[in-house]
């Protein structure tokens, strides 16, 4: 069966046959889907002065980076097997350059992508622009005088070309050769694109070199098995101790730096695993006789796994549909995750046949310039209605259903009529009623009005993000112990956790409970990393009193710089601070009071400020009763704050403000009988309503509820004004977590964050030693680049090879070497093309086209 462990695959039993590379495919789609259930995507390496924000200087990364950077080979192996796939189905088939067909791989790569980032309203799946661009270079390069594909020396002479041009696109900074740089003023999908690319931008290419000696490889590792066991084992020995040694180092070097190096490294040795790989899994008869069919079957929907899994895990880990049992919970996602993918591979497999037949050239032209008008008026129509405030359900249900309606009773017309004219020898002509026409819309425009009074009855509209970001708890957890013990004894998630555990060890851990709301908002922990990206390149300034300090020293922790306000921080208390972390910048304003907060507003340059936090009003009452100063003298100071705030928050000013109400006061542990009686929690209570009465909380963009995060450990206040470290680090989460509703990131400030400059990421020298080495694949015949030389028979070295793997295939295509004589006349029918011609490319067996 199709998803038996172990299935055979005779009589294909040549090196990385279709069913390899399946298996490969689906193998890479659930190790995705494990690295994304331990959520991989956000457990990131802490960053620190150093080796953090500057990470390029850095040379050794966590096991955080060891798996960011595997992740990186994966993507590579599927570029690989892009070009593999692409690259053999055009040699072998002739009529396979129609622009029929190019449109219909196109669509079947970027269709799902494409609608889905038009739903969510940005752009999403970047890998699939970069294969659609390694399918065009291949595709391009094949047909450019396909004449002297099957020449030689021609053919790799070409190729050689191509190589070139990559290395002098990507491996050279061409960027000083313009007046402006391009790339970076560019919006950010194409700078994701590129940088993407980049990482990437030999593997492709690696793959078409492999193709094209597949043939002789395959020839080679028979004939080693035709000789006697003991020779046969030395000769595969040696090939695969100097494949090992290569991997050996690549795994004890480039692979334990920082993903940073790494990204550096990537493109010129990120294809080392993938070659030992190829060769570990031929290295006999019986590896390539056989494969897992589980895989197999999971290898024909990658694609779409790819695209779902960024819907399926979110920055929390799985979607939760069985809350407090993450395990059963990831097997429920991923079944239906599973499910979701092979229907939508069916749908686009549909909606690419209907609307770009193959071999019908005009009228799949013809479609596709329908559908691109069509969904550009959309696209101009939907953007109108944003840009007039216009969006509402009613509007947009109007047009879906008037739009709905057009394209059914247009499809319905056309393929109706293109099956009543098929047969001219049709005796019955069958003339649909106006009612038939009527009815399927009517219906359909009825499911969806009952669906969306159901909907509107039984759901409410959620509170904006960042309203209930204060609502939440401690719990004691021990964080060595599973999550779903969190969410089946306290009924909560994303708790903070420390970076060690222990054990024997319970702490008390901040929690938002587990809610729709809450789900829906997406709380939790914030790493450093994400912290850094989404302030980078912005200004954040704090005003007020030590609680203010003790927010921004857990601001400093948050991105990394764990030693700030340790007993090592030499930061005077009652002064002014400022550090800067990259192009990011904490500023820290020594103000106690609210005048003094006044007028450090007054004085702020809100042109060069991002961000605003203030806060203040426990040493308010304190010293109101030193100085005498009468109640209405306090309210008049605190109005003009209420002003100040809300003239900074005006929307022109682009500088959202935060307001920090006086945590809880431990009365007890006051160490005077003056602030017992002045500073009391009764007192501070009366200062925080005094705020809110006179329009303090109201004239920012978001309040950070000091009472919310400390009520439960009030008993922890040494002094009973101030907490431990850990205490205002939720205070610092919660915070963090209330951004994404008041504050946007700059795109070009998380881009500049990411990679350097445009054109200093290609490495000159390594990629010159990378197109050495491609010449010893192209003009040795070594899909191995150079490796299989070390078989010590000079009779079976690649090059010897050459006529006899090829000449069969030569004289079955009906070419000669230098000429194309004929069309293709392979065995393999349609069926077999449209199989090829899938996302990553699935080479039918040449040794079986042989034979």
């Amino acid at each position: 069966s199709n998803i038996g462990v172990i299935h055979d695959v005779k009589p294909e039993e040549d090196i990385l046959n279709r069913y390899q590379t399946l298996e490969w495919k689906g193998f890479l789609s659930a190790a995705l889907l494990i690295y994304q259930y331990n959520n991989g995507g956000i457990h990131q390496d802490s960053l620190n002065n150093e080796d953090g924000i500057n990470a390029e200087n850095g040379s050794s990364g966590s096991r955080a980076d060891v798996y960011a950077n595997l992740y990186k080979v994966a993507v590579s192996s599927f570029l690989f097997l892009s070009g593999y796939g692409h690259t053999s189905y055009f040699y072998y088939h002739h009529d396979s350059y129609r622009m029929s067909h190019v449109l219909g791989i196109i669509c079947r790569i970027n269709l799902s992508a494409f609608f889905l980032s038009l739903v969510i309203g940005k752009v999403e799946y970047m890998v699939c622009p970069v294969i659609t661009y390694c399918f065009l270079m291949i595709w391009i390069v094949m047909r450019f005088h396909r004449s002297i594909n099957y020449d030689k020396l021609l053919f790799r002479l070409k190729l050689f070309g191509l190589a070139t041009c990559i290395f002098v696109v990507w491996d050279c900074d061409i960027s000083k050769a313009f007046s402006h740089n391009v790339m970076q003023n560019s919006f950010r999908p194409v700078w994701e694109w590129y940088c993407l690319s980049h990482a990437h931008h030999w593997a492709a290419f690696m793959g078409i070199i492999f193709a094209i000696n597949q043939p002789i490889a395959s020839l080679q590792i028979r004939k080693l098995e035709s000789l006697d066991i003991l020779t046969n084992v030395v000769a595969k020995g040696l090939i695969f101790m100097a494949l090992s040694a290569a991997v050996m180092i690549w795994t004890v070097g480039p692979l334990q730096t920082s993903r940073f190096a790494y990204n550096i490294s990537h493109p010129y040795f990120g294809i080392i695993p993938v070659l030992a790989y190829i060769y570990l899994r031929n290295i006999c008869g019986a590896m390539r006789e056989h494969h897992i069919g589980m895989l197999s079957s999971l290898g024909k929907y990658s694609l779409e796994v790819y695209i779902l899994h960024y819907h399926a895990f979110n920055d929390n880990g799985c979607i939760a549909f069985i809350p407090g049992y993450p395990r059963c919970n990831f097997a429920l996602v991923s079944m239906l995750l599973l499910f979701s993918a092979r229907v939508l591979h069916h749908l686009t497999v549909v909606i690419r046949l209907m609307l770009l037949p193959e071999k019908e050239e005009s009228k799949c032209i013809q479609h596709a310039s329908s559908t691109v008008v069509g969904v550009t008026i959309l696209f101009v129509l939907a953007r109108t209605l944003s840009w007039a405030g216009m969006v509402s359900v009613g509007t947009i249900s109007t047009i879906t259903i008037v739009c709905g309606i057009l394209l059914y009773q247009t499809v319905v017309d056309m393929t109706w009529a293109e099956y009543r004219d098929s047969d001219p020898d049709l005796s019955i002509k069958i003339d649909e009623s106006n009612a038939a026409k009527v009815s399927p819309p009517l219906i359909g425009i009825s499911v969806f009005v009952i669906a969306w009074c159901v909907w509107s009855f039984s759901s409410s509209a959620p509170q904006p993000c960042g309203a209930t970001a204060n609502v939440g708890n401690w719990v004691p957890v021990n964080p060595c112990l599973s999550r779903g013990k969190l969410h089946r004894e306290f009924h909560a998630t994303n708790y903070i956790a420390p970076d060690e555990c222990s054990e024997s060890r319970t702490n008390l851990q901040w929690t938002w409970p587990e809610n729709s709301q809450h789900m829906h908002c997406r709380y939790r922990f914030r790493s450093d990393i994400e912290v850094q990206q989404k302030l980078q390149g912005k200004k954040v300034v704090l005003i007020g009193d030590s609680s203010v300090r003790s927010l921004f020293q857990s601001l400093r922790r948050s991105m990394g710089d764990h030693n700030a306000g340790g007993y090592e921080d030499t930061t005077p208390s009652h002064s002014d601070a400022i550090k800067t972390y990259g192009s990011l910048t904490l500023e820290y304003k020594w103000a106690p009071l609210s005048m003094d907060i006044v007028t450090k507003i007054k004085g702020l340059k809100t042109k060069k400020c991002h961000l605003l936090i203030a806060g203040g009003g426990r040493w308010e009452k304190l010293h109101v009763s030193v100085t005498d100063e009468d109640p209405q003298s306090q309210r008049n100071t605190i109005t003009k704050l209420a002003k100040s705030l809300s003239e900074v928050n005006m929307p022109g000013n682009h500088m959202p403000v935060v307001w920090f109400t006086p945590p809880t006061i431990n009365t007890r542990a006051l160490n005077s009988d003056e602030k017992r009686d002045q500073m009391s929690e009764e007192s501070i209570e009366e200062m925080r309503q005094m705020y809110e009465e006179l329009g303090v909380t109201s004239s920012v963009s978001f309040v950070l509820d000091g009472p919310s995060f400390t009520r439960e450990r009030v008993t922890e206040s040494f002094d009973g004004v101030h907490y431990e470290q850990s205490t205002y680090d939720a205070g610092a989460q919660i915070l963090l977590n209330a951004m994404d509703s008041f504050m946007v990131t700059s795109n070009n400030a998380a881009v500049d964050f990411y990679l350097p400059k445009p054109g200093s990421l290609g490495i000159p020298y390594l990629g010159l030693m990378l197109l050495c080495i491609i010449m010893i694949g192209l003009f040795f015949f070594d899909g191995y680049f150079g490796f299989s030389y070390l078989v010590p028979f000079p009779s079976l070295s690649p090059v010897e090879l050459f006529e006899e793997a090829y000449g069969p295939i030569f004289k079955r295509l009906k070419v000669s070497q230098k000429y194309e004589k004929a069309p293709d006349t392979s065995p393999y029918d349609g069926g077999d093309r449209h199989e090829m011609a899938e996302l990553i490319g699935r080479s039918s067996s040449s040794l079986s086209r042989r034979r």
